[in-house]
């Protein structure tokens, strides 16, 4: 069985020309093209075990050939009963190209109306032919709209060697005992750390343990602060009058959240977490967290520390938010502990623009 794949890679080809569907990294663009202008027709019949059956049966009376998602009852043809269904089924991609509409629903659900097209699909770039661009040609045939706006790629995960990482090669991390050493965070930290938009991740425990130590740090310097801050602490209530080391950290704060923003809104997730990294380590803590801690310790008056603990309060606070889409645990954990926390919970806080 085979799908004349012609008429609809042209439907394909015409949206993402008009960039009604975007790629990020943009080159993939012209590789979806040269593909979809060199396609050749689809076969999508398989013959294995499991599967989707192709819901046709064959006549015994007159051999006709019925498509049926219900086995019929008998032939419009001869009013035979005798058929014998077909033993193919769709190739996995043919199924899966229709996960876009028909896991919200299509045509009737609420879910379809509400939430099609999506916003963003995310995947890797071995698959961007075998999937994404079957989701475009099936959903375009069958709902006449994109299936979704932003396609987003990421690379294969390899060794240290760079090896793909295979069961077979024996050199597999597994998630869930690296998550028992390390967190789950440092984990995600990892994964996303130093590693562009679709570039292969290169991975090993070296590089997770080095996010475990980060994990630490944040840790550690928020215990300090909390130390320093005491459990009444309320910022609101705080005359401060900021030095030029305080004026500095905040423009740099402003800055750091900018430049997280686009980097999160243009997808180079990479870039957004770096910026956190560096901006946490050595900024804040190296050189903020330390001037802070002088001042409150030569502080001879108490009203003289009210402005270095603002200051850390402040920073942390913002700190965490912009951390918390690549450190979800350690940064709620921390949030809860904060005094005078705006929100119930960090994950329904507002992003800093």
């Amino acid at each position: 069985w085979f799908i004349k794949i012609q008429p609809l890679a042209k439907k394909a080809i015409e949206v993402v020309k008009k960039d009604k569907v975007k790629f990020y990294p943009k080159r993939y663009k012209k590789i979806f093209l040269n593909w979809m202008r060199n396609i050749y027709d689809w076969n999508i019949s398989r013959q294995i075990v499991w599967g989707v059956r192709i819901p046709v049966y064959y006549c015994q009376g007159c051999q006709n050939v019925i498509i049926s998602e219900k086995s019929p009852k008998e032939c419009p043809k001869c009013k035979s009963k005798k058929f014998i269904p077909e033993k193919d089924v769709f190739d996995t991609w043919f199924s899966s190209g229709q996960w876009s509409f028909a896991a919200l629903g299509f045509p009737r659900k609420r879910d379809f109306k509400i939430f099609y097209p999506t916003s963003v699909m995310e995947t890797g770039w071995d698959i961007l032919f075998f999937w994404v661009a079957r989701m475009i040609m099936l959903s375009l045939y069958r709902t006449g709209e994109i299936p979704f706006y932003d396609v987003v790629l990421h690379g294969l995960v390899r060794d240290k060697d760079r090896q793909k990482m295979s069961k077979s090669k024996g050199n597999v991390i597994d998630p869930l005992a690296v998550v028992s050493d390390y967190g789950a965070d440092a984990l995600r930290m990892a994964l996303i750390f130093g590693t562009s938009t679709s570039s292969d991740i290169i991975i090993s425990e070296d590089k997770v343990r080095g996010q475990r130590n980060f994990t630490n740090k944040i840790w550690n310097a928020s215990r300090f602060i909390f130390m320093n801050l005491g459990e009444n602490f309320n910022p609101q209530k705080i005359k401060r009058k900021l030095t030029q080391e305080d004026k500095w950290i905040f423009s740099e704060l402003k800055k750091t959240e900018k430049e997280i923003t686009y980097s999160i809104k243009s997808y180079n997730f990479y870039r957004a977490a770096e910026d956190i990294y560096h901006f946490f380590w050595h900024k804040f803590c190296d050189k903020t967290i330390e001037n802070c801690k002088r001042r409150i310790h030569k502080a001879k008056l108490e009203k003289e520390k009210e402005t270095p603990r603002w200051v850390l309060w402040q920073v942390l606070y913002r700190s965490l938010k912009l951390l918390h889409p690549f450190m979800p645990f350690i940064t709620e954990e921390i949030y809860q502990k904060l005094p005078s926390k705006p929100k119930e919970a960090l994950i329904i806080e507002e992003w800093e623009e």
